[in-house]
């Protein structure tokens, strides 16, 4: 059974409420957070892309079956528009029914009466439901700047339970916040067995993995919603 160790809401509630977002350490029993390393470092995940600036989504063995001009062509296409500041790549498995139990177990906890009620208790708002999903960023995977606003989904609150457990800054893949004119505000640095969570109007990024990263950024995401 997954349970935040006891600081973890409490400190939550003071950061959210004075600045919008927060970030905090030691989140789960170090045990817990392991267990969920050892199913992601091993999850098969689909490729989230954008392709002519829109939302799509590959299997590994749609991917594997694309020659090499063909994915040349893909990711050339998705870097052209990143360009602009348009885009994304990265891996991506949606939990459900057929996820591995401890990500299921995970997805059980953040939707249990007590965690729902301490963000409801946070927001002032209604929350019934959180969503997850696994993400591992590669070399050369990025998210571009955007803010989490999806009125039909009722999102409030955006999280990341960091799981990667050694990164380098060097290698990138920092969730940068920004003000609304672009202008970098804080960053942070993946860190094992951290949460993240901040308000969906943030702009924010998952900047650009080096192709010297020695490892792959693992987390799991998703958001506290109202509907």
């Amino acid at each position: 059974m997954f349970q935040f160790n006891p600081h973890v809401l409490g400190e939550a509630k003071a950061q959210l409420q004075q600045e919008g977002f927060c970030r905090i350490t030691d989140v789960l029993p170090t045990e817990q957070a392991q267990s969920l390393f050892n199913e992601l470092s091993k999850t098969q995940y689909n490729i989230a892309l954008t392709q002519d600036g829109k939302p799509q989504e590959l299997s590994q063995e749609q991917l594997a079956a694309m020659s090499s001009g063909q994915r040349g062509r893909l990711f050339e296409n998705i870097q052209q528009h990143a360009a602009k500041g348009v885009g994304f790549v990265y891996g991506r498995h949606f939990i459900n029914e057929q996820s591995a139990e401890v990500l299921k177990a995970l997805f059980s906890y953040l939707n249990s009466k007590p965690v729902l009620n301490e963000f409801a208790e946070m927001s002032g708002q209604k929350i019934i439901r959180a969503s997850a999903q696994a993400t591992c960023y590669d070399k050369g995977y990025f998210l571009t700047r955007h803010n989490d606003v999806v009125p039909s989904e009722g999102r409030v609150y955006a999280y990341v339970l960091g799981l990667t457990p050694q990164w380098h800054p060097d290698w990138g893949g920092l969730l940068q916040f920004y003000e609304q004119d672009g202008t970098p505000t804080r960053s942070y640095s993946p860190i094992f067995n951290s949460l993240t969570i901040f308000d969906v109007h943030k702009i924010h990024a998952v900047t650009y993995v080096a192709p010297y990263a020695s490892a792959k950024r693992y987390s799991l995401t998703g958001w506290f919603r109202t509907v």
